[in-house]
């Protein structure tokens, strides 16, 4: 396994996992699945970090087939993933007041993404989430961008603990 795949695991998968059980770490669990998303979307579509993601709609429907095209994608992007991670709430409307479909999140749906009858959507941010890490995993080669020209993922240097004398800490006797 890969350091890039290990860090992965510890810095996302494993911090989610801890998270999931508790109701309501929910927007918490999306805020942190939400952009992991897009770094995925991008990569896999060979967009640079200022490009729209309009191209990357198909393959988000594809992953949560709820979102059955390019549009409703877009919509529901805008409602999660811009609406949490640029205003900590829901959007209901897009940057030019467009109005959204509602969005909802509950724990008590057995799938990902729903449309409900009167077109709003309910996501269980468990199964979102859980969704989410499935799929990156499946294709960690594309999420770390090995074959683009995409930022990389952060690196973190392990070093051996540096002991530091108790005179420098103004605890000891020097």
């Amino acid at each position: 396994m890969s350091e890039q795949l290990k860090d992965f695991r510890a810095w996302y998968v494993d911090v989610l996992a801890q998270l999931y059980p508790i109701g309501d770490a929910g927007i918490a669990a999306l805020m942190i699945s939400l952009p992991l998303l897009e770094r995925y979307l991008r990569q896999k579509n060979k967009l640079g970090p200022d490009d729209k993601l309009d191209a990357a709609m198909p393959d988000m429907s594809a992953i949560f087939p709820a979102l059955k095209d390019a549009r409703t994608a877009q919509q529901f992007w805008s409602v999660y993933r811009n609406g949490f991670l640029h205003q900590v709430t829901l959007a209901q409307r897009t940057r030019r007041g467009t109005a959204l479909p509602q969005g909802w999140l509950t724990h008590d749906i057995a799938e990902a993404v729903r449309i409900d009858a009167d077109g709003s959507f309910c996501v269980n941010p468990v199964l979102l989430s859980q969704r989410i890490i499935a799929v990156i995993e499946a294709d960690f080669a594309t999420f770390a961008g090995v074959a683009s020209g995409a930022p990389p993922l952060p690196v973190v240097t392990r070093r051996d603990p540096v002991t530091i004398p108790s005179s420098y800490l103004g605890t000891g006797t020097p």
